[in-house]
């Protein structure tokens, strides 16, 4: 996808810029204790500037933007598993990213014992948030699944559990279905 036309950027969340990745390192640090309330604000921050400096200046050379977690992120960790309303984080997050939606969303389905294996396997410790516990991310799983139920035709469901090189190979796929419509090509 790097050498194909249009241009494929790769990016993450949160991150994707300088400020962005600075409050990563708060959010995602295991000694920083905060409130529900402000961990969704600082997501939404990290957002703001990641879409206005990084997503939307490519997306207005006519790029294709990946990015790894994005609003539905929020929605679903903040907004279930925190418990502080899908509707309000919504709200929050549309003021940062100036109501800026994807186009297709590729959702990873892993279970909970899954998850925090290969999290503790790729970093040999678990994140703040991973740090959380089953239960929270039970809640986040549900509140996924929410999300789709809600916006079908925005999302595609991979196996999580399928080899990464399957996973990247159907997200190309879909990614050149999604550029080739876009485009008014055929489907």
């Amino acid at each position: 996808m790097l050498d194909e036309a249009p241009p494929t950027y790769f990016t993450r969340e949160p991150g994707g810029t300088l400020a962005a990745e600075r409050i990563r390192e708060i959010l995602l640090d295991p000694e920083v204790e905060m409130d529900p309330w402000t961990e969704a604000y600082l997501y939404a921050s990290a957002r703001a500037d990641h879409v206005r400096g990084g997503i939307l200046p490519r997306l207005e050379r006519g790029e294709n933007v990946v990015c790894e977690r994005y609003l539905d992120s929020s929605v679903a960790y903040q907004g279930y598993g925190r418990g502080l309303g899908a509707d309000a984080v919504r709200e929050l997050n549309s003021w940062a990213t100036g109501d800026i939606l994807p186009d297709r969303t590729f959702y990873l389905r892993l279970g909970v014992e899954e998850r925090e294996r290969r999290a503790r396997e790729g970093r040999g410790s678990l994140d703040r948030i991973e740090r959380i516990g089953a239960e929270f991310m039970r809640r986040v799983e549900r509140g996924f699944e929410e999300i789709i139920r809600l916006a079908p035709g925005r999302f595609f469901v991979l196996d999580a559990t399928l080899p990464p090189e399957e996973l990247a190979e159907t997200v190309r796929r879909e990614m050149e279905v999604a550029t080739a419509y876009n485009c008014g090509g055929e489907e």
